[in-house]
């Protein structure tokens, strides 16, 4: 039987790069965003500091 092989990102290696929030200089993460009030697609989050709010949707940094 075989057996199946976990998805991987499409973005590769991007997702496992550190980057700095340029605002408050905490370590963001690459997350897939789907919603209503933030634009759909890859972005760079501080999940810490992620609650929906305007603010933080300002902050997302678009993956190219």
């Amino acid at each position: 039987m075989a057996t199946k092989k976990p998805a991987k990102l499409a973005i590769g290696k991007k997702a496992a790069q550190v980057k700095l929030c340029p605002i408050t200089n905490k370590p963001m993460t690459a997350v897939k965003l789907y919603g209503k009030v933030a634009p759909s697609g890859m972005h760079w989050v501080v999940v810490d500091d992620f609650n929906g709010s305007p603010d933080t949707i300002s902050r997302l940094i678009a993956i190219d």
